[in-house]
């Protein structure tokens, strides 16, 4: 995230996010607003060894109040984000789905313009 790095374990979820809603109304990224002025996007991870924690936490993503789950729940904010995986892994963008996936590069529109010009 804009040049550090920062490492989870055991991640459910990490959608990197210019809005705050996804898959017909998860409120995956409630404080994320799509027309901030500077740009930023979110990166929403969702980390917890406890597979049935996790699933008991899950379903609040449809009113945004995991993010108050801070043990298991990362909000970062920034205009470029690289996510790695340790292992390949599915990916799904607007619905479809891409096996196989080791990581994904993330430039807010702030980012790439001030790339593109400078």
């Amino acid at each position: 995230m804009n040049g550090k790095t920062q490492r989870f374990k055991h991640v459910w979820l990490s959608p990197a996010m210019n809005g705050r809603y996804y898959g017909g109304g998860m409120e995956i990224a409630p404080a994320q607003d799509r027309l901030n002025p500077d740009r930023r996007v979110s990166v929403v991870v969702m980390h917890c060894a406890s597979k049935l924690k996790t699933l008991s936490v899950f379903p609040s993503i449809f009113k945004g109040e995991h993010v108050k789950h801070d043990e298991m729940v990362t909000v970062l904010t920034g205009h470029d984000i690289q996510v790695e995986f340790d292992r390949p892994t599915a990916l799904q963008i607007d619905g479809e789905t891409i096996s196989g996936v080791r990581g994904y590069h993330v430039r807010s529109a702030a980012e790439a313009s001030e790339k593109a010009v400078g």
